[in-house]
């Protein structure tokens, strides 16, 4: 009888463990990861005197540093979407987004995210405080908001910048919920531009 128990026991605990195997390999194949483009659309930026090269740096508030595609809920609780990804941590995803954005402005004489050897440079410094999908009284995503603070330097001079925007999320599926951040963020580069133009002008 014992060993009957002990055997019953041991296929238990063998189902268990194929189980959760089972769904680690299935979390790992469905895995969607998500890319995000920079913004292209500036007009009216390409006459005038150029300017000089831009080193810009992106951070990001805690819980916002993950490659997880993310929601806020009423809770205050931050939730991930089951297997959504962006293609790297968000910081490096935005670096690499707003510094292909305003290179395309041509614009500035580079734009990059080092201090070279060039001797007269501006300076942009920025943090995403949010980035994320917004749920509702059933956890259904209702919109999107992008918001970043930071700083900007040029001509010798230090300007506070605040840049933030929402979208509706139309349909709750994963593929919207990312237009909808991809079309945020979009608008915030847009923002972004017309803050340099203004103040460096």
């Amino acid at each position: 009888m014992k060993k009957i128990t002990a055997i019953m026991v041991l296929l238990a605990v063998t189902v268990q463990i194929t189980a959760c195997s089972g769904l680690m390999t299935s979390d790992k194949e469905a895995r969607q990861i998500y890319l995000l483009e920079p913004y292209t659309g500036y007009s009216g930026t390409d006459a005038g005197e150029a300017w000089p090269a831009l080193v810009i740096s992106v951070s990001a508030v805690p819980g916002l540093d993950t490659d997880h595609i993310q929601a806020l809920g009423a809770d205050a609780r931050l939730i991930q979407y089951a297997n959504g990804r962006w293609t790297d941590y968000l910081p490096e995803v935005l670096t690499s987004v707003i510094r292909r954005s305003l290179a395309s402005a041509r614009r500035f004489e580079t734009v990059k995210t080092t201090i070279g050897s060039d001797i007269d440079y501006w300076k942009l410094k920025l943090e995403v405080q949010q980035f994320y999908g917004i749920l509702d009284a059933a956890n259904g995503t209702s919109s999107v908001k992008v918001r970043f603070e930071g700083d900007l330097q040029c001509h010798n001079q230090e300007h506070h910048l605040q840049l933030s925007a929402s979208r509706p999320v139309q349909e709750d599926l994963l593929s919207i919920v990312v237009s909808a951040h991809q079309q945020a963020l979009d608008d915030t580069s847009r923002q972004l531009m017309e803050h340099v133009i203004n103040f460096c002008k």
